[in-house]
């Protein structure tokens, strides 16, 4: 039976997750669309584990022995097969769905999946293209995030690094397993647990929960020494029980409140591009009326100093003009072309008016 209180606060967050959709749409923040777009698709899917690690760490294995059908729902090969996440949820009869290029739905008629669903992912190291953009893309939308290391190297730098980006940039919850350890004596996975934790509390997790199990043994019927019989009880003291679906919810609202956040910050980031742009513009208007003016006083003091030259070269033309042209000059300059012609008035005229051009 549903809990009507339930379903009215899901409604609300769907109805916030909408506005917050249409938001990123008028921004133009594809990426964060995206992002809602999937999340809005989620709200009332089941509580969603996503386990992440490195390839060969025993992911598969961990989902096969932790769903305990009695056979392997996802596939176990040494070596990455598909750039397929595989999401396992409840179903009434069993049947796959291919979602998208990168999403595959498995529908088992499980019990403990009508409570929660599983992600598998691809290894974090793995050399098919796009696998990591492909889990870091699906990481927004996990409620708990399941690290699997091999119990034999828990160190290895591709999953922890992954770790930082989902506790830095979504704040998820994470647990870590130790797979394998059936390869291990007792000592050696005493250190390795230890470091493990040690190394979370480095990262920022003060009370890692880290478990080791061996899907091997949980197969072989080895359940008191499997391990997996601690994750059950975690689950059920955590997860499960009708819990689940508040933890749910909860999930939605942190993960709405992160992309409001990011959404207040791409819009911060905006404001104070458009503040600086408009100082810019009024820098380079400011700039250029000053030299505006600068070029007008200059272009001012150009004319004048052209019109003074000009002034002075015709004042000086106009009276050596007058001078030749006078009683006496005209005489002088008719006698002396008797003589000569250059020394005549016509060709003191022509070298008047030449000397006027160059001075101009």
């Amino acid at each position: 039976m549903k809990n009507p209180k339930l379903q009215e606060y899901r409604d609300r967050v769907e109805e916030i997750v909408r506005q917050l959709h249409d938001l990123t749409l008028s921004i133009g923040h594809e990426e964060l669309g995206e992002m809602i777009s999937e999340l809005r698709q989620r709200i009332r899917e089941p509580f969603l584990f996503v386990i992440v690690g490195e390839v060969k760490a025993g992911k598969s294995s961990f989902v096969n022995a932790l769903l305990d059908t009695g056979r392997d729902i996802c596939k176990v090969a040494p070596q990455p097969m598909t750039d397929t996440i595989q999401q396992i949820v409840w179903g009434p009869e069993e049947q796959i769905v291919e979602v998208n290029p990168y999403l595959k739905k498995i529908y088992l008629p499980e019990p403990i999946l009508q409570e929660f669903a599983i992600v598998d992912t691809p290894g974090t190291n793995t050399i098919i293209e796009h696998h990591q953009e492909i889990t870091e893309r699906f990481i927004p939308a996990a409620d708990l995030v399941v690290f699997v290391f091999e119990a034999k190297n828990p160190y290895r730098q591709s999953a922890w690094q992954l770790l930082d980006h989902i506790r830095d940039d979504w704040r998820k919850k994470v647990i870590f397993v130790l797979q394998q350890k059936d390869l291990l004596t007792d000592e050696e996975l005493r250190v390795n647990l230890e470091g493990v934790r040690k190394h979370a509390r480095e990262k920022g997790i003060d009370e890692p929960v880290v478990f080791a199990v061996s899907a091997k043994w949980e197969q072989e019927g080895r359940k008191e020494d499997s391990g997996f019989a601690e994750v059950r009880q975690w689950i059920a003291r955590n997860i499960t029980g009708g819990k689940a679906p508040w933890l749910k919810l909860a999930n939605n609202i942190e993960l709405a409140r992160q992309i409001a956040i990011r959404i207040g910050k791409g819009l911060d980031d905006r404001r104070r591009q458009y503040e600086a742009d408009r100082a810019f513009r009024a820098d380079v208007a400011e700039t250029l009326d000053t030299h505006e003016g600068m070029a007008h006083k200059q272009a001012r003091y150009l004319i004048d100093r052209i019109l003074a030259g000009y002034d002075r070269v015709t004042g000086e033309k106009e009276r050596e003009l007058a001078s030749g042209l006078s009683v006496w000059g005209v005489l002088r300059r008719g006698l002396a072309g008797i003589f000569s012609k250059d020394a005549g008035l016509q060709p003191w005229l022509e070298q008047l008016v030449q000397d006027l051009d160059q001075k101009l």
